[in-house]
C-alpha cells in the first residue's frame, strides 16, 4: 500500500485527529486543518490523478489502433498535409481526402487555425445595414457602403435580425389592363397569390400571359371594388 494510501487509512480510523502535531510526524507537511478537510483533498487528488492515467493509456490506444473510441479514423499527418495546401478550396480537399466528410473537414480546418478569422459586425455596420436594407437599397450599393462584406454575408446577417425588404412592384408585361389589376393590388398591400385565391383566378395574375383574358380581369377589378368601363376614341 502506498504511503498516500496509509495516511488516508489512519485519517479515516481516526476521523478527530488534530493535523498541528501527529499527522506531521507521519510525514505529511500540512497546516492545521481538520482530518475531514484532508480527507477530503485527498480525495480529489486520487481521483484527478486516476483521470490522467486514464487519459493517457486512452491516448496511447488511440494512437496505437487509429480511430477513435466511437470508431473514428484519426487524422494521419499526410492527410493534415493535403488539407492545409488544398485549403480554402474545400470541394477539391474534399475530392483529396474521400474518407472526410465536408464537415470534417472545415471542423478540421478551424482546430489547426488555418480558417479565415470571423469579421464580426460593428454597431456602425449593423445600423447602417437595418436602414439601408429594409429601405430596399440594392444590393450592389450595400456591398459599397459595407467593405468588406460578400452579399451571403450581409442576407445572413440581416436574415438573422428579421429584417425584410420592402415588397417590389409587379413586373411590367405590357398588358395594360393586366398591369393596372396588379399595380391597384399592390398599392393595397396584396401580394399576387392574395389576389388569385380572392379572385378565384387560378394563376392567371402569377405570371405573364399571352394575352388579356377579359373575364379574369372582370373578376380581379370586382374584387378590389372597381369598375371597367369602354372608352371610345373621339373621331
Amino acid at each position: 500500500m502506498s504511503r498516500n494510501a496509509d495516511t488516508e487509512t489512519s485519517l479515516r480510523r481516526n476521523p478527530s485527529l488534530v493535523l498541528s502535531g501527529k499527522c506531521t510526524r507521519r510525514g505529511i507537511n500540512m497546516p492545521p486543518l481538520s482530518a475531514k478537510t484532508y480527507l477530503r483533498k485527498w480525495s480529489n487528488l486520487g481521483r484527478l490523478a486516476a483521470g490522467l492515467d486514464s487519459s493517457d493509456r486512452l491516448r496511447r490506444w488511440m494512437e496505437k489502433t487509429g480511430t477513435t473510441l466511437a470508431g473514428q479514423k484519426l487524422w494521419s499527418k499526410d492527410e493534415i498535409r493535403i488539407l492545409c495546401r488544398l485549403y480554402p478550396a474545400y470541394r477539391e480537399a474534399f475530392k483529396a481526402l474521400p474518407s472526410r466528410t465536408p464537415k470534417a473537414i472545415q471542423t478540421k480546418a478551424w482546430r489547426l487555425g488555418i480558417t479565415k478569422p470571423l469579421k464580426i459586425w460593428s454597431d456602425d455596420e449593423l445600423g447602417c445595414l437595418k436602414i439601408e436594407y429594409r429601405k430596399g437599397t440594392p444590393m450592389a450599393e450595400l456591398k459599397l457602403m459595407l467593405p468588406g462584406k460578400t452579399a451571403k454575408q450581409i442576407c445572413s446577417r440581416a436574415s438573422a435580425s428579421r429584417w425584410r425588404r420592402p415588397p417590389k412592384p409587379p413586373k411590367v408585361t405590357g398588358l395594360t389592363a393586366f398591369d393596372d389589376v396588379r399595380d391597384q393590388a399592390f398599392s393595397r398591400r396584396l401580394t399576387m397569390r392574395d389576389l388569385a385565391y380572392l379572385s378565384a383566378t387560378g394563376n392567371y395574375f402569377l405570371r405573364k400571359p399571352a394575352r388579356n383574358n377579359w373575364q379574369k380581369i372582370a373578376k380581379a377589378v370586382d374584387t378590389l371594388e372597381g369598375n371597367m368601363a369602354v372608352v371610345w376614341n373621339t373621331p
